[in-house]
């Protein structure tokens, strides 16, 4: 699947395996790692220190259409756009993590 792509549970999800985590479930179409809820591409204070961490650089653009939000790394790699700056960014660090594409 194109990280381009991934939206909800699934974003979530391998934004956990990026992030290192090694028991990642899909439950009720939620992402729960050690029986919490993750969503980092919708909750700031998951998403936040990631974007920080990584360097993730957040930008709008005012053309038309739906995913307006663009995100990259600090090396201008990584570029993925969303509907969130949350969404664009864990997009960004799901590609620098694994490429454009993942497994289903």
């Amino acid at each position: 699947m194109k990280v381009s792509e991934l939206k909800d549970e699934l974003l979530d999800y391998w934004v956990a395996k990026a992030n290192g985590a090694a028991e990642v479930h899909v439950i009720d179409s939620h992402c729960v790692i050690n029986h919490v809820r993750w969503e980092p591409s919708v909750d700031w204070s998951q998403g936040g220190p990631i974007i920080e961490r990584e360097g993730i650089n957040l930008s709008h653009s005012l053309e038309a259409g739906s995913e307006h939000c663009t995100a990259y790394m600090r090396s201008g790699r990584n570029r993925q756009k969303g509907l969130s700056p949350l969404i664009a960014a864990m997009r960004c660090y799901v590609d620098s993590k694994f490429g454009e594409e993942v497994t289903d």
